[in-house]
């Protein structure tokens, strides 16, 4: 039983707002820019939300981790133009510091009360290997906020409740679905890109060819019927009913 469409969700494509929370200023460009631009051209409201302020990617030893923080603070509003993304919040916590999954879902469930999204996006905590401690607290905490926005008793006084209908995860090794970026490929490695301090060195070559190779076989994966020599690119998420966040055993495998 396909529970999502039960509860009459709509595709991730056809969903008009998105509030997207990535744990550093670059993960929602790595994970899901094609498919943000193609959002973008839906008319899709896009909000992004950045939990950590990236001090810790530093790229040259004589820069002080402040002047990194304002750099790549710039460098993601550019990217988030270049995908017509409308809106930007930072919650400013510090990259690889001291802070919890349950206080990253205490920063957004008012959020998510306030701009109320058909779809939130995020990394997917659940990813074997995963070992960077941001990007674990961060699925873990959107994961949270997602399933007790719409709980009357969960801060109670600080936003009437809003039930976000699902959630969708990128970097997921269990995806449901997969959109073809291939029109939309340069755009995100233009993306990417603007993210200088990260991205604009002598590995982009060899980055730059992973993902592309990465995305190619993405779009094998979710096309298993596509003719051989097919040279499309793809983007994978695991797409779930809100429901689906709590005691739901079969979720791993919808």
């Amino acid at each position: 039983m396909d529970i999502r469409k039960v509860l009459g969700l709509p595709d991730l494509l056809d969903v008009r707002s998105v509030v997207c929370v990535q744990p550093h200023p670059d993960d929602n460009e790595v994970g899901a820019a094609g498919t943000l631009l193609a959002l973008a051209e839906r008319s899709c409201k896009i909000m992004y939300v950045t939990v950590t302020d990236g001090r810790a990617g530093l790229p040259d030893p004589n820069m002080t981790s402040e002047e990194l923080v304002e750099i790549r603070r710039a460098e993601r509003l550019k990217a988030g133009e270049l995908l017509g993304v409308m809106e930007q919040m930072e919650l400013g916590f510090p990259d690889a510091g001291v802070y919890s999954a349950d206080d990253v879902a205490q920063r957004l469930i008012p959020i998510l009360r306030e701009h109320r999204p058909e779809l939130v996006m995020t990394v997917d905590p659940w990813m074997p290997y995963e070992a960077h401690p941001d990007h674990i607290k961060t699925g873990y905490g959107v994961a949270q906020a997602v399933l007790f926005a719409g709980n009357y008793s969960t801060q109670r006084g600080n936003g009437e409740p809003y039930a976000v209908p699902q959630v969708a995860f990128y970097a997921t090794s269990y995806p449901n679905t997969f959109i073809d970026v291939t029109a939309y490929w340069e755009r995100k490695l233009a993306a990417l890109l603007a993210h200088k301090s990260q991205f604009d060195n002598v590995e982009w070559p060899l980055l730059s060819g992973f993902l592309t190779y990465q995305a190619q076989e993405v779009f094998r994966a979710g096309n298993a019927d596509a003719p051989d020599g097919e040279a499309h690119l793809a983007e994978a998420f695991k797409v779930l009913s809100t429901r689906q966040l709590h005691f739901f055993p079969s979720a791993i495998s919808s």
